[in-house]
């Protein structure tokens, strides 16, 4: 089936999704498209395009997406034409063997010559300094990964100094700069802070922060599971959001540095805005109580849950905070 064609007939499957799912699934996105599964992500995409239920927004994200993997890729589109569960399917996982997930092959994909007079790297480019919708500036630096230009790293470096933005997005825009191998020092503000980041140094994934930021996060879900077995998922997710936001700061290197009361301070504040953001409330001397963080250490605690809220809002008020 054609692009064009797909397009007519998307959301009319027989499949509807509720509101709830649509970020669940975004996330999903994000993540393979992050680990540079591709082929799963192609899939995913077209199964939420024959879904009913969503404003035309999602689907113009969706659409916008999967055409631009079947252009760095135009072997995907041929996927369309195998049958449910055939060796394409998402059900089917040695399909993953036969693409090209793998990151160097899809860049020698993308960087094949394209008599476009360089209106690609435009419209991206363009879509990352000016488009409103941050789901349409993420996708743009997805696929500025993979532009054959040598001004794109400079463009994205002037936006990066010069574009107020949310920590989170420079982070990303960081990331994006790594994966095209770029490399040198930038000044940014960060969390009201001037900081000088190493672009080389900047972590692609869980692995590449330091140990600190693991012994957090898996505090946080043994404590936060006994409360209720679903908040490590949130955890996981919320935890991942807060590096990016804190990566360079003084907060993050009081985090890195790794001492016990700063795992046990990080934890329990990852742990109360998790439950808040889950249940509207949550009891801070309680969860204090749980990871044995006594009074002398409360301002540092609260300290660690400001940095989170400013890292992932909007949250509710916690400790210390009308």
């Amino acid at each position: 089936m054609s692009t064009q064609s797909r397009d007519a007939d998307a959301g009319k499957g027989n499949v509807y999704l509720l509101p709830a799912m649509v970020n669940e699934y975004r996330g999903r996105l994000t993540r393979l498209l992050e680990s540079e599964r591709f082929g799963e992500a192609h899939a995913l995409l077209r199964f939420l395009l024959d879904c009913r239920g969503q404003d035309e927004h999602a689907y113009d994200e969706w659409r916008r997406l999967i055409e631009w993997l079947e252009s760095v890729y135009p072997g995907l589109e041929n996927r369309e034409s195998e049958p449910a569960g055939g060796p394409f399917s998402i059900e089917d996982g040695g399909a993953e063997e036969d693409l090209p997930d793998d990151e160097a092959v899809m860049r020698g994909l993308a960087l094949q010559p394209r008599d476009d007079g360089g209106e690609q790297v435009r419209r991206v480019l363009e879509d990352l300094k000016q488009s409103p919708r941050l789901e349409q500036r993420l996708l743009a630096l997805e696929k500025a990964v993979y532009l054959d230009d040598p001004d794109v790293d400079r463009e994205i470096l002037d936006w990066l100094r010069k574009e107020p933005m949310h920590p989170s997005m420079q982070f990303r825009a960081l990331q994006t700069l790594r994966r095209r191998g770029a490399t040198g020092r930038v000044l940014l503000d960060r969390a009201g802070e001037r900081v000088e980041l190493e672009i080389e140094r900047t972590p692609l994934g869980m692995g590449d922060y330091p140990p600190a930021a693991g012994e957090v996060l898996e505090r946080a879900c043994r404590a936060s599971e006994a409360f209720d077995p679903t908040l490590p998922i949130f955890a996981r997710e919320l935890w991942e959001e807060i590096l990016r936001s804190l990566y360079g700061t003084s907060d993050y290197e009081w985090m890195a540095a790794g001492s016990e009361e700063a795992i046990d301070c990080w934890a329990a504040a990852l742990h109360l805005a998790v439950q808040v953001a889950a249940y509207g409330r949550a009891d801070e001397a309680e969860i204090r109580a749980a990871y044995g963080i006594p009074e002398s250490l409360r301002f540092r605690f609260e300290q660690a849950y400001k940095a989170v809220r400013r890292a992932a809002p909007p949250l509710t008020a916690g400790p210390g905070e009308p």
